[in-house]
C-alpha cells in the first residue's frame, strides 16, 4: 500500500528540491488584503497588536489535507478564543464556491474564512515564505510579527500554547526551519550509488535539530521510508523521527501515527505497526481519508498473517 496522506510531506521534496524561504520569521506581519470575507468578521491584524494572536491558514476546497485541517483549525479556534487567538483561513478561488463549500460544513468549519484579492495576501506570506504546497499556516503574534509557520496540524497547538503562556522562544524554531533545508542534502546522500561515510552522522545530527519540528521529522520518517530516489533506507533513523514526531502530537495526528505505523512495520515489527494504524485511523477526520488508512491497516493485517 503506497497512499500517501501525510500533507506535510512537501510537493517540492517529491520533485527532488525543498523551496529556500527568503522571508525570516519575525518580521513584520503584512496586512491582509482580502476581496470577500465569507464568514466571520472582518479581520485587521493591527487591531490585534498587543491583545491577540491570529493564524492565518492558506487552503483551497479541492485540496484534500486542507479538508483534513478544518475540524482541527475549528478545534484550535474553540480552544484559544478565550486566550483571544483568531484563525482566518484564505483561499483564491472563486467566493461562490468558497461560500457553497463553507455553508456546507456548517459548524465543522467554525473560524473566519476569507478570499485572497488576486493572491497578494499569499504573495506576502506563502511566496515571501518560499512555500508552494497547502495547507500552510502562519501565526501572527501579540507583537504583529509572523512568528512561526508550517502545516496547521504540525506544531501550531504548541506554538500557540508557547506564546500564550511566554515561552516560546522565536529564535528556536529559526533555527528548526533552517534544519529543514537540509533535508535535501540528506536525500542526496542516501541516494547516491555508494552510501557516502558522512550520512548517517548527518542523518542523526538532522533529526536533534528538528527536534521541535513534528512535521518536518514526520517528512523525513516518510522520505526515509517511502522516496524513489533513496537507495540506502536507515530504518532505524525513520524509527526515530516518526516517534518523536508522533511523541510530540501525542498520537493525535493521524498522517504523523500513519508514518510511525510504516516505520515499524518496514522494520519488522506488524504487531506494533498494526496498534499505531489503528490508532490513525481513529485520530483522522475525514472520511475518505480514513479509508484509505483502513486499507493500509488490513495490507498490514493481511501480511501479519
Amino acid at each position: 500500500m503506497k497512499h500517501r496522506l501525510i500533507a506535510s510531506l512537501l510537493p517540492a521534496l517529491a520533485a527532488g528540491c525543498l523551496a529556500t524561504a527568503a522571508a525570516e520569521l519575525g518580521i513584520p506581519a503584512p496586512s491582509l488584503q482580502i476581496s470577500e470575507w465569507v464568514k466571520g468578521t472582518p479581520q485587521n491584524l493591527a487591531d490585534g497588536k498587543g491583545k491577540g494572536l491570529y493564524v492565518v491558514e492558506f487552503w483551497a476546497t479541492w485540496c484534500p489535507p486542507c479538508r483534513t485541517s478544518i475540524p482541527h483549525l475549528t478545534d484550535v479556534q474553540k480552544e484559544f478564543k478565550q486566550d483571544h487567538v483568531t484563525v482566518i483561513g484564505i483561499s483564491d478561488e472563486a467566493p461562490a464556491k468558497v461560500r457553497s463549500f463553507v455553508e456546507s460544513l456548517g459548524d465543522k468549519m467554525d473560524y473566519v474564512v476569507a478570499i485572497d484579492d488576486a493572491r497578494k495576501t499569499s504573495a506576502d506570506y506563502m511566496k515571501a515564505f518560499g512555500q508552494g504546497g497547502i495547507p500552510h499556516a502562519f501565526i501572527v503574534d501579540r507583537e504583529g510579527r509572523i512568528a512561526w509557520h508550517g502545516h496547521p496540524m504540525a506544531g501550531l497547538d504548541l506554538a500557540l500554547k508557547q506564546m500564550i503562556a511566554g515561552t516560546y522562544d522565536i529564535a528556536e524554531t529559526r533555527r528548526a526551519l533552517a534544519a529543514e533545508s537540509r533535508l535535501r542534502d540528506y536525500l542526496d546522500l542516501v541516494s547516491a550509488e555508494s552510501l557516502p561515510a558522512e550520512a548517517a552522522s548527518s542523518g542523526a545530527e538532522l533529526v536533534q535539530d528538528l527536534k521541535s519540528n513534528p512535521g518536518a521529522l514526520n517528512t523525513l520518517a516518510w522520505a526515509i521510508l517511502t522516496h524513489p530516489r533513496i537507495k540506502h533506507r536507515d530504518l532505524a533513523l525513520a524509527r526515530q523521527a516518526a516517534k518523536l514526531a508522533y511523541d510530540a502530537t501525542g498520537g493525535k495526528d493521524a498522517a504523523i501515527t500513519d508514518t510511525y505505523a510504516r516505520a515499524m512495520f518496514d522494520s519488522g515489527n506488524p504487531t506494533e505497526a498494526i496498534r499505531l494504524q489503528k490508532e490513525a485511523v481513529a485520530a483522522c477526520a475525514d472520511e475518505n481519508l480514513r479509508a484509505q488508512l483502513q486499507a493500509v491497516l488490513a495490507g498490514y493485517e493481511d501480511q501479519a498473517r
